[in-house]
């Protein structure tokens, strides 16, 4: 009897074709719309930045003696010590408080001295009347052309403004130039016509004529700018009441500088009519001006 082995067949393999290929599962779907983004970004936060500090013309170094600026308490922030001059305290009896102003170099505002001169009447003006109405001197200086100036002679039958200060000041002598500017600016123009300004440099071995006229001319072409020496200089400004002490260079080498700080005003009849002191604003000269040029002399003859 035979054996007949069982005849093991492979099974059978599916024939392929593209019907059979496999499908991957299917990924999850992907949300078809992004989550909506903020329109509107938040508010930052507005700062205004504060406006610049003003500013004022200095004329640039014109040799040794300048300094960075410096703040109070210095050495060139000392008060100085105050004489009352003969002609401020009995022949020029003012009704307020002339001021003595120390300066040095490019630095900041370095105190006042204040000075008590008595008491009077202010005759309806801003600007505080003296008791004896002084005359108006010649000067016999110069002009920032070289040429001989007689302040009588150039101002004559004009209100004069009469200033001493110096190109340097950081701080009241650009002022009152800059008001006394802006102040010609807003009254009318037949007054403007028959006002004449003159500065008279307290430091004229560094206020040339050319340093001296170009910082006037930042305030108004038409100021006139003097100087001469020194010590002749101080010997005029003392004759009207306006001490003056020469500029002394300090062991760093800036320059101290004391001048009076009043803007002296003549009428049509060369005589002192009003004085006009440190920290006076543009709107006192604006209302000052016109009744000074309707006067036809002084006080006596105003109409």
């Amino acid at each position: 009897m035979s054996l007949i082995r069982p005849r093991h067949e492979a099974p059978s393999r599916p024939r392929w074709s593209p019907s059979h290929r496999p499908i991957p599962p299917a990924k999850p779907a992907q949300p078809s719309v992004k989550p909506a983004q903020p329109s509107v970004k938040p508010a930052q936060p507005s700062v205004i930045a504060p406006p610049p500090a003003p500013t004022f013309p200095v004329a640039a170094p014109s040799g040794p003696g300048r300094s960075p600026r410096r703040t109070p308490g210095g050495a060139a922030g000392r008060r100085r010590p105050t004489r009352l001059l003969g002609a401020l305290g009995s022949a020029l009896a003012v009704s307020s408080m002339l001021l003595l102003t120390a300066c040095a170099g490019s630095g900041t505002n370095n105190g006042v001295t204040v000075v008590d001169a008595g008491d009077g009447d202010n005759d309806g003006l801003h600007g505080t009347v003296p008791a004896q109405r002084l005359a108006k001197p010649a000067l016999n200086l110069t002009d920032t052309d070289g040429r001989p100036f007689d302040l009588r002679e150039r101002t004559k039958g004009k209100i004069t403004l009469l200033f001493f200060g110096y190109t340097n000041c950081p701080d009241v002598c650009p002022t009152t130039m800059a008001d006394i500017s802006s102040a010609l600016t807003e009254v009318k123009p037949d007054v403007r016509q028959q006002i004449t300004v003159v500065f008279v440099t307290s430091d004229p071995d560094r206020d040339t004529g050319p340093v001296l006229s170009r910082w006037l001319r930042q305030f108004d072409a038409t100021f006139i700018g003097v100087r001469g020496p020194f010590d002749r200089i101080r010997t005029e400004a003392e004759a009207l009441g306006v001490p003056l002490e020469k500029p002394e260079v300090q062991a760093d080498g800036s320059v101290l500088v004391t001048h009076g700080s009043q803007v002296i005003a003549f009428s049509r009849d060369d005589r002192i009519r009003a004085l006009y002191l440190a920290g006076t604003g543009v709107q006192a000269y604006i209302d000052d001006l016109p009744k000074l040029t309707a006067e036809r002399s002084g006080p006596e003859a105003r109409g």
